[in-house]
């Protein structure tokens, strides 16, 4: 039996399929290099830019694009022995070290937060990426006004089906003073409700060029404080288990008052003994606003970011106001009466100086302070806060159970 299909009939599937196959190929070879691009740059500190995008996406991104390598890894096989050398020799490399490169990264990360209490499930960390602001606190109440008369509110997220008093979270969100809100994380704080805790988010006043926050917001952290204590019955707030819990500059106030609180010093805006917290929890801190300002890291970006989170709370720098600098610098604030506090400190950190965080550190353990500091690798400011179920995400949140579990259960 003959084919009957003539051979300009058959030319066009084929066409079809190579013009296809050339497609792939060449997308292989894009995001292959992508791929290798972000894996060598997490590993290697010294690339400059590129380094330092790659460290704030490689704790969210890592295990989906080593997926993507190995992907294009296998393209590129298929295309060699299909006689496309060059192409797919191409796509094979980078798909290989794409792949490896970042492989590697998730084995460092995973590592050290496993070593440091915590756990990683690497099928949401590739499979499961989702909205880090995706969820709703289950109420918001008013625990205070600005001086200008703006009501300040708490979101709180309760315990899913928890009998009586639980333990208690209040949360601080970063953002420079000047930015940031109750729920940006909202997400991570319904996963730590999920898990028996009472989590109070605190909503405070933001430093403008015009008004600077050294003394208002951090009295409006301890008037929420205040306030949970206040209203811990119908909250279901067991205050004998409470821990203060921030990231970046929320680190600063919480550790400035919880320190204070325990030498009864605390400040409240609405008055009241502010409670001291069982223990602080602090993500890649800001505790010592002078440094914030003088080793602000090279570079016009967060350098310069950095030293404008410092004079927008203080009103200016630390040369026209040593006294509030020295105010608002947490060490001030610690004696040994001070509640045990976990720091953790993203070692690419570009924003606050993982040396100044680990420095702080070992002068609060000098003061009789109980620090505990984790390093996270390979990991950049605000490495948490890109999506929930990263390898980030899961990291912090999982090495913070841990901790609190030992002093609040």
């Amino acid at each position: 039996m003959t084919d009957s299909t003539s051979p300009s009939q058959r030319s066009g599937p084929r066409a079809v399929a190579k013009a296809v196959g050339g497609a792939v190929l060449v997308l292989a070879i894009v995001l292959g290099a992508i791929a290798a691009i972000i894996g060598v740059a997490s590993l290697v500190p010294g690339l400059g830019p590129l380094s330092t995008v790659a460290s704030r996406f490689a704790p969210t991104v890592a295990p989906l694009v080593a997926l993507v390598g190995l992907i294009f890894l296998v393209v590129g096989i298929i295309a060699v022995r299909r006689g496309r050398r060059r192409t797919g020799t191409a796509a094979t490399v980078l798909g290989g070290v794409g792949a490896a490169a970042n492989i590697a990264v998730i084995i460092v990360l995973v590592g050290a937060i496993v070593s440091a209490g915590g756990s990683v499930n690497m099928f949401p960390a590739t499979f499961g990426l989702s909205a880090i602001d995706k969820a709703k606190p289950d109420r918001q109440e008013v625990y205070e006004q600005t001086s200008s008369g703006d009501d300040l509110a708490v979101s709180i997220y309760e315990p899913d089906g928890s009998e009586g008093s639980a333990p208690t979270i209040m949360y601080v969100h970063g953002g420079g003073w000047i930015a940031g809100e109750a729920n940006a994380s909202s997400s991570e704080l319904r996963e730590l409700a999920d898990q028996g805790y009472l989590v109070v988010s605190v909503e405070y006043e933001l430093a403008t060029e015009d008004n600077a926050t050294w003394q208002s917001a951090p009295a409006q952290v301890g008037c929420a404080a205040t306030w949970i204590q206040d209203h811990a019955d119908t909250l279901g707030a067991d205050m004998d288990r409470l821990a203060f819990w921030a990231e970046s500059s929320g680190g600063n106030m919480v550790a400035n008052t919880a320190g204070a609180a325990a030498q009864g010093a605390a400040e409240s805006s609405c008055g009241g003994e502010v409670p001291v917290p069982d223990a602080v929890v602090a993500d890649y801190p800001a505790f010592d606003v002078t440094g914030m300002y003088e080793n602000a890291p090279a570079g016009p970006g967060a350098g310069t970011g950095t030293r404008i989170f410092a004079t927008s709370f203080t009103g200016g720098t630390p040369g026209q106001f040593p006294k509030r600098y020295a105010g608002v610098n947490s060490l001030t604030h610690l004696t040994d009466d001070a509640p045990p506090m976990l720091v953790m400190t993203a070692m690419r950190d570009d924003v606050i100086r993982p040396a100044d965080q680990l420095a702080w550190a070992d002068a609060a353990r000098d003061r009789g302070v109980d620090v505990q500091t984790v390093r996270i690798p390979l990991a950049n400011h605000a490495y948490t806060q890109k999506a929930m179920n990263s390898i980030g995400s899961q990291g912090h949140l999982s090495i913070a159970e841990a901790y609190l579990s030992e002093r609040l259960r």
